[in-house]
């Protein structure tokens, strides 16, 4: 890429950045006084991590070429935010004038728009507080806000709530304003507050993140571990052992083991397994079979043709459990994580 493309493609507090650090210490103080009191810690973080593509003299002369083109070009407009108005509105009629304005401003915008707010948080925060409401109220905040947030919102429910939530959403009545805005004032709130709360882990990261562990774990420490987890919670445990070996992993596993394994599975099994599989695993899975067995699966695996994915991850299961049951026999020990091989 062209270092010119470089400097466009950087964001705006990496090129502010950059252009202070190009100036004299007391010269770049100075401009940096007068920024915006917003925008002074994202470009203060730049200034520790500034990409490489903006230190070398040929983008710092672009940047410089920018900011010369910008001085003369005719300047467009745009909308102002609140802290802008209010100092146009101060210097222009004083400060209490402003702050009737903004104030009415604010007013009429709650009462049009009573979860505007919503707009501008991520969809997963809104989703998480929502799901504690009933589809009433879940379909009423739905109905007042844009397309793209109600469908980010409606992804953290699951199938049944989502279809009663826009069933609900076909045929609703909107309440009385008042009524609005005590839902969206209650909804703010507890927003506000599940804002500073990290969100839940998902079950499966926590179980992965286990099963990573133990990969990194001496053996005896993993088997003692999974005895003890069995113990407590025999499905838990069998869902970190299947994150302990996965079906990508199947591409590391040396010949003879693999032959070990394949050679309980039948054909058709295999032929099945193979669909839409990662080359990488295919490779190693067909590498180990004999010529007439690859033969067979190949044209097996043709005859079949379109078949539903559950079809596939059933019959990988198979191969999957035959990985357990070789595992827990001993009869194979796949790499463990960070060990390395030797010849």
């Amino acid at each position: 890429m062209a270092e010119a493309e470089k400097k466009r493609e950087a964001s705006g507090p990496q090129r502010v950045a950059a252009f202070l650090l190009s100036l004299d210490k007391e010269v770049s103080s100075n401009v940096m006084r007068h920024l915006d009191a917003r925008i002074v810690p994202k470009v203060a973080e730049a200034m520790t991590e500034l990409e490489p593509g903006l230190c070398t003299p040929e983008a710092v002369d672009g940047l410089y070429e920018d900011l010369a083109r910008n001085f003369h070009a005719r300047a467009g407009v745009r909308a102002q935010d609140d802290f802008e108005l209010f100092a146009i509105l101060e210097s222009s009629y004083g400060k209490d004038e402003a702050e009737r304005v903004i104030r009415d401003i604010h007013m009429r915008r709650r009462r049009e728009q009573p979860f505007g707010f919503i707009e501008s948080l991520p969809g997963n925060l809104v989703g998480r507080v929502l799901r504690q409401e009933s589809p009433a109220i879940v379909s009423l905040v739905l109905s007042h806000v844009s397309p793209s947030v109600s469908s980010a919102v409606l992804g953290a429910f699951d199938e049944d709530s989502t279809l009663e939530i826009v069933k609900r959403m076909t045929t609703i009545t909107p309440p009385g304003v008042e009524i609005m805005l005590t839902i969206a004032d209650d909804l703010q709130e507890r927003l506000r507050a599940a804002a500073e709360v990290p969100p839940p882990r998902e079950r499966d990261a926590s179980l992965r993140t286990v099963a990573d562990m133990l990969n990194h774990s001496e053996t005896e420490v993993e088997s003692k571990v999974l005895e003890k987890l069995e113990e407590e919670d025999e499905e838990m445990a069998a869902q970190v052992r299947e994150l302990m070996f996965t079906w990508d992993d199947l591409a590391q596993i040396d010949k003879r083991a693999m032959q070990k394994i394949l050679a309980s599975i039948d054909t058709r099994t295999l032929s099945m397994a193979i669909k839409a599989c990662p080359e990488h695993v295919e490779s190693n899975i067909m590498g180990n079979l004999s010529s007439r067995v690859r033969d067979m699966v190949l044209d097996e695996r043709e005859l079949i043709g379109a078949v539903a994915y559950t079809e596939v991850a059933a019959a990988r299961a198979e191969i999957m459990a035959a990985v357990r049951s070789l595992m827990e026999s001993g009869e194979f020990s796949p790499n463990r994580a960070g060990e390395e091989l030797v010849n």
